[in-house]
């Protein structure tokens, strides 16, 4: 019998013994048999005497049992009752009916109403033992013991399809049409980046596989290594984890540090502009950082391959680093390799100042500023940057012909400065 079975048994069997004890005084009756009930105690006491006592006695002796003569009483003497006293019957005198044989010799109110109550504990017993069996509940959250922590078992949002393949799973964060979780693979322990689809909508699932499509191509020590790519049991890609963004510094950066950070960013995105393939979005949160600074740029959701760069459909950006040409494209044109490297120069301007470009309060009065307004040179805020202010401000031209004409060449740029640097220390 299952444990839970055997609970509700001896559940079951405690009930019935506490009914029956309950009722045995019903059955069973009180004060003893029915023949002695009402018998009185003078009664009890000639009752146990031997008849042939009296016969034995002596001459003048009374051996307890009365003479007629002793126990009449004259007519003139009045009787008095004594409280508590029984009536001797006298010679000849029919005896009373004992009052116990008035009782009913078995107790049929009793009986019944012990067995209207087993019945119903037969009834109640029988649903209670053939009832399911509770089930467990489920566990909300998997206990670490090498963390003393506790994590959920599976976040909000991440696909049941893929409990299998990873545990520990944390949700990062949202970008473009997809969210990014960390997670553990179950097979070789290693730490990777689970990114899925936001939705499962057609559209979403076009553009999403389009941004897989255009990012597992890409191999570069400057771009987020992209591990595997599926749509089955759900879309999803699992690329390498980086906890950090370029959002997470404390800004601005020394003039080193952040130049070696823009030359990597342009690196990487002179690579993939020699694969066909530019960003149109690039921006702190979108670039990662390993333990030594080294940049990678992630987050292709909004790519496009640079024969596509001329089409007429809308692709999403950050405005603080949009290029003109993304927000008025009639009158700078279609964004294509040089969008990336506008946007370049943004980021680049806002890790040696602390600041963007451009700062207002409203989406309009920032977009106006993007198409008409220059952006202060970078040594007016801090005089030490004025090595860098041609490259910079020509990244942020408004013109993209006014711009360097490939990433490569901004790679160099910055890469002369970084020479000029180390030779001016030694």
């Amino acid at each position: 019998m299952p444990p839970d079975r055997a609970g509700r048994a001896a559940v079951l069997l405690l009930v019935a013994a506490l009914l029956l004890a309950a009722a045995a005084p019903a059955v069973s009756g009180a004060g003893g048999p029915p023949e002695h009930a009402n018998a009185s105690p003078q009664g009890i006491e000639s009752a146990g005497k031997n008849p042939d006592e009296d016969k034995d006695a002596g001459p003048g002796q009374n051996k307890g049992k009365a003479t007629p003569e002793e126990t009449a009483t004259p007519e003139n003497t009045p009787t008095v009752a004594t409280p508590g006293a029984t009536a001797t019957p006298t010679a000849g005198a029919v005896p009373e009916e004992n009052n116990a044989a008035d009782a009913d010799p078995f107790p049929w109110a009793g009986a019944i109403l012990v067995l209207v109550l087993l019945a119903g504990a037969v009834v109640f017993g029988a649903r209670y033992l053939t009832g399911p069996p509770r089930k467990e509940a489920e566990p909300a959250a998997t206990i670490l013991a090498d963390a003393y922590q506790t994590v959920l078992s599976r976040p909000a949002g991440f696909p049941p399809e893929l409990a299998e393949r990873y545990d520990r799973i944390a949700f990062v964060g949202r970008g473009g049409l997809g969210q990014v979780f960390s997670a553990v693979r179950r097979d070789d322990r290693r730490t990777v980046a689970v990114k899925i689809p936001t939705a499962y909508d057609e559209a979403t699932g076009k553009t999403f596989m389009k941004e897989m499509r255009f990012w597992e191509d890409l191999a570069h020590p400057n771009i987020v290594t992209v591990h595997s790519v599926n749509i089955l049991p759900v879309p999803f890609v699992e690329m390498e984890y980086l906890p950090r963004t370029l959002d997470d510094l404390e800004k601005p950066l020394p003039v080193e540090t952040a130049a070696r950070i823009a030359a990597g960013i342009a690196a990487g995105l002179a690579y993939a502009h020699g694969m066909g393939v530019i960003h149109r979005d690039i921006k702190p949160r979108n670039i990662l950082l390993d333990d030594d600074l080294t940049p990678k740029i992630t987050d292709w959701g909004m790519s496009t391959t640079v024969a596509a760069s001329g089409d007429t459909g809308v692709a999403g950006f950050t405005l603080a680093y949009a290029a003109p040409e993304q927000v008025a494209p009639e009158r700078f044109g279609r964004p294509d390799a040089r969008t990336d490297i506008y946007q370049l120069g943004a980021v680049f301007y806002e890790l040696v100042t602390g600041k963007a470009p451009f700062a207002r309060e409203s989406l309009a009065g920032l977009a106006e500023a993007v198409i008409r307004e220059q952006p202060p040179p970078p040594s007016e805020i801090d005089p030490t940057l004025a090595a860098l202010d041609p490259i910079i401000l020509r990244c942020l031209a408004k013109d993209p012909a006014d711009r360097y004409r490939s990433a490569g060449e901004v790679l160099e740029a910055i890469e002369a400065v970084l020479g000029d640097a180390e030779e001016g220390r030694a």
